[in-house]
């Protein structure tokens, strides 16, 4: 939990300097101002070829996608990722904010730096998403300006704009929702809330209506179609690989292949981690209290 408090202050080297966290939660509060984009970066991709920015944006999603599937198995087995982080390539993180040496030194403990390996790979995840957002703004700019036409394959293994850089901010319809706010769950960080019988939880998985739904002891999802499934009780992955526990229509690109991990517990709490690319939205009240755990 981020309210645990250690008997004395773990050590952390970064670069020259050492830090103490008496608390998880300190440390989140450390890295969580570094998913922004530095502007020198920003410069730096104003700067690149519309060939450039796709790939730039390629090798971000083969990165997500290897980080996704650490959280994913994390979140069943917290200490495998220990392991998981330490057999990662240390040069396929970002020099911005220190991310490098963050790894480096999270690398050098041991298990009791896991919680804190967690929130690192989420915020970092958070930062390649920011990432993400700015090479779409301008290969969408750069082909306006040079107006040059969008003849990529619709394959999984390419660029194409409609997926990788379509805009994947969720705006209801004026009459759509009424009375709800929603807003875009934080990548990897789980949102946790107590179910009450006969209660309807609606998500937004990218652009696709689902529902939740608790009635006569058991929780179903519901899916686009209305198709129902019972989320059982421990981890439940939804998306579109086949591995997945809820498997979403295959022809829905824009589902992430591990788009939303429910958890149901023994009680009436659900916890619900976002891992997609293209987002999952929920009203805003559930966000109002969340935190790593």
């Amino acid at each position: 939990m981020l309210n645990k408090f250690f008997s004395k202050p773990l050590e952390l080297k970064i670069g020259e300097q050492t830090y103490k966290f008496c608390s998880v939660a300190d440390f989140e509060f450390c890295v969580g101002g570094r998913t922004a984009v530095p502007s020198k970066k920003i410069t730096e991709m104003v700067k690149f070829s519309t060939e450039q920015l796709k790939k730039e944006a390629r090798t971000i999603k083969e990165i997500e996608k290897r980080f996704v599937s650490i959280l994913s198995r994390s979140i069943e087995d917290t200490e495998s990722i220990n392991v998981a982080i330490r057999e990662l390539d240390p040069l396929i993180f970002s020099q911005d904010h220190g991310w490098r040496n963050i790894i480096s030194a999270l690398n050098e403990g041991g298990d009791e730096f896991n919680a804190f390996r967690r929130i690192a790979l989420v915020k970092y995840m958070q930062y390649l998403s920011a990432r993400q957002e700015i090479i779409k703004y301008l290969y969408s700019e750069k082909k306006k300006y040079l107006k040059e036409p969008d003849t990529e394959d619709v394959g999984e293994g390419t660029f194409k704009e409609t997926l990788i850089l379509e805009n994947t901010i969720f705006e209801p319809a004026a009459d759509q929702h009424k009375g709800n706010e929603y807003e875009r769950m934080p990548k990897g960080e789980p949102v946790t809330i107590i179910l009450s019988s006969n209660r309807e939880i609606e998500l937004v998985l990218s652009k696709h209506p689902c529902k939740l739904v608790a009635a006569n002891n058991k929780l179903d999802f519901v899916d686009q179609k209305g198709r129902i499934f019972e989320i059982k009780k421990g981890r439940n992955v939804i998306g579109r690989d086949t591995v997945s526990t809820i498997v979403m229509d295959p022809s829905l690109r824009d589902i992430s292949r591990l788009h939303l991990v429910v958890e149901k517990f023994d009680d009436n709490t659900i916890q619900i981690t976002d891992l997609s690319s293209h987002g999952t939205f929920i009203p805003a009240k559930f966000l109002e209290h969340h935190s790593l755990q």
